[in-house]
């Protein structure tokens, strides 16, 4: 093994520590729902612009229909089901690793949003939701 490469498990724990840095510092008290046997938590970015916040959320196997945004007062809700293909008859499963079963993501916003113009995008598996700043392209008064 090289040493400027660090081995595999290493990458494993890194990453899973980076990750918990990472809930800890989005989710400071503990507002994230906590999963049950057959609920799963999409991994979400959030980023802002100066006219919108953008929330990303990694959701593959889920269809579209399957899906519900809701942004009441400040808090951004996303639900859906991603359902389970593991019960087809002829098939013995050696291992299980993708979550199947509801989800639910609540996201506090920073900001108050224009709920008219929340554009939402669902490609290859990334739901993209873009929340424009109240106000923006308003003239003001």
């Amino acid at each position: 093994m090289s040493e400027d490469r660090p081995s595999q498990p290493f990458i494993v724990v890194h990453e899973e520590v980076r990750r918990l840095f990472q809930e800890l510092i989005h989710h400071p008290w503990g507002n994230r729902p906590t999963p049950t046997p057959h609920t799963w938590n999409p991994r979400v970015d959030m980023c802002e612009t100066a006219e919108a916040l953008i929330v990303e959320i990694e959701i593959p196997g889920v269809r579209r229909e399957d899906i519900q945004i809701e942004v009441e007062d400040t808090m951004l809700r996303i639900t859906g089901e991603r359902r389970s293909h593991t019960e087809q008859q002829g098939r013995n499963y050696y291992r299980i690793e993708r979550s199947h079963g509801r989800f639910e993501r609540q996201i506090p916003l920073p900001m108050t949003v224009d709920r008219q113009a929340i554009r939402a995008e669902f490609d290859a598996g990334l739901l993209t939701v873009t929340l424009p700043r109240w106000g923006q392209g308003k003239e003001s008064v």
